[in-house]
Parts: structure tokens; sequence; C-alpha cells
């Protein structure tokens, strides 16, 4: 086995490991990701200074317009408002409901508030009308306060990180994937086939590779076993020649197994191309 195809397939396998890698990875992300969104502020909304959050509800009951809703829990500088803008029916079960916003001044401090949302009688509080605001002073201390742990550590979101990483996983298969052609190219035009099945038979370990493009294949031909480092590993003979595979069987001191190499372009007494062992692929 020449050195060209050792180092295709030390390519091919590094890619995977790293397609593989970029995965895992992804799907921690996620996990974090997930776990932020389910286990994460449990519905507080979190604010900064000069800035505005778009919020919705049921209208109150006993409201019939945004003029019978009553507002508790603001702060008495006005520094943190909830502004209700405009009633429209639900869209699932047809209800009133109100649409509003969030409104944060440029000069709130840090502070959690509880507003309320209410009609006018003051009737038993829907929990769907409880908001819990928090205020944060800068960007840097909410992140350090997110529940996601990635956000914490790098102050991005990690949805992103769930993104990155896919796409890079999805970029190192798609190289792995080319690879793994490339490598039977190579086989092939090198008159070696990779091993991808083995049975123990009454003659031995039998192995079925494909058929290489080679014009002389021939039942008895013997045949050289190679990991893909390289490594010569035994000896096989050739036991029957089918119109896409051959099967062969290995000789006892064979070492033998999936994703072999057999080649055929040596005889058995006759080193492999390059002389002696080959390298480790660099």
């Amino acid at each position: 086995m020449n050195a060209r195809c050792r180092r295709v397939r030390g390519w091919q396998t590094r890619t995977g490991w790293l397609a593989a890698l970029c995965f895992c990875l992804a799907c921690l992300a996620l996990f974090d990701l997930l776990k932020g969104g389910f286990l994460g502020n449990q519905g507080i909304i979190t604010l900064l200074p000069g800035s505005s959050y778009a919020i919705s509800g049921p209208l109150p009951q006993g409201a019939t317009g945004i003029a019978d809703m009553r507002i508790e829990g603001e702060p008495e500088d006005a520094s943190v408002r909830l502004v209700p803008r405009k009633v429209f029916s639900g869209f699932w079960f047809g209800g009133a409901m109100w649409r509003g916003s969030v409104e944060v001044a440029p000069t709130a401090r840090e502070a959690r508030y509880t507003v309320t949302v209410k009609d006018r009688i003051g009737a038993k509080q829907n929990p769907a009308l409880v908001f819990t605001i928090q205020i944060w002073p800068d960007q840097k201390t909410r992140d350090a306060h997110a529940p996601s742990w990635l956000t914490r550590q790098t102050g991005y979101k990690p949805s992103f990180f769930v993104a990155a990483f896919a796409l890079c996983g999805l970029m190192a298969g798609g190289v792995t994937f080319v690879l793994g052609r490339y490598w039977a190219l190579v086989l092939s035009e090198a008159a070696c086939a990779e091993i991808y099945r083995l049975e123990h038979s009454e003659q031995g370990l039998r192995l079925m590779c494909e058929r290489p493009a080679w014009p002389d294949v021939r039942v008895g031909q013997e045949c050289r076993l190679y990991r893909y480092t390289g490594e010569a590993v035994g000896r096989a003979t050739v036991l029957a020649v089918q119109a896409k595979d051959l099967v062969l069987v290995a000789e006892h001191d064979a070492r033998a197994g999936l994703g072999d190499v057999v080649c055929l372009g040596e005889r058995a007494g006759e080193p492999g191309q390059g002389g002696g062992q080959a390298p480790h692929p660099g």
C-alpha cells in the first residue's frame, strides 16, 4: 500500500474525529440552551437602562379596554413603566387581549420589580398578569447572571455556539465523505480494497472486499493485508472472484480486521511499494 493511500486515509480519520467532536459540542451547547430556557430565569424579564420589551396578556376580568386597566408595582420615579397600547382579540380562543411594552428609562437603577395588571375593582388576580422585571446596570452584569453557562463565560448566546459547532460539524463531515470516496479511488488505483466483512469458516477467517480495478485477479492469488497506517498484518488467498466483490481467506497468523486493506498488486513474498513497513501518515 503506497504513501498516497495512507495519507488520504489519515486525513479522512482526522476529519471524521473533528466532525464527531463538533457535533458533540453542538449537543452540549444545545443542552445549555434548553437548560437556560426551561430552568433559567423562570419568567423574569431582564432589561437594561434605556431599553424596551414588547409584552402582552389577557385583559383583566371586568375590564373592557385600556382605560379600565390598573397597573401596580412601578417605581415612583417612573423609571420602569408598563405601557398598554392596544386591545385585540386572541388568536386561539378569541378572548380579549392587550398588547404593550415595558419601557425602561436611561436613568433606571439595578432593582427588581413585580408589576401587576388589574381592573379598576381589583378583582382576583390572574397569574398571567404578574410580571417580574429585573433591571441590570449593563450588559456585562446581565450576562454574568444569565441562566446559560456559555453566556456567563463568553457573553454570547448558546444558540450561536449550537449553530457554529453544527455548521463546522457538517463541513467536516462533508470533507470526510469526499475523502472517503477519494480513499476508495486511490485504493482501487493501487490494486487494493478495504475489508468490509469478516466471518469464520472451516477454511479459516474469510474476508470480503470490493473488487479493485485490477485486470488479473484470479482464484488462488496471494496478497498482503495491511492496516491503513501501512503496517503489514498478514497474508490472504483469493477464494472467489465475483462481479463486484472478492472473497479471500486469511492465513492463520493474520491479524486482519474490518477496515484493514487487501492489496492484490503485491505477491505474498514481495515487499510493499516503497519498501518495508510504511511509515505512519504525517
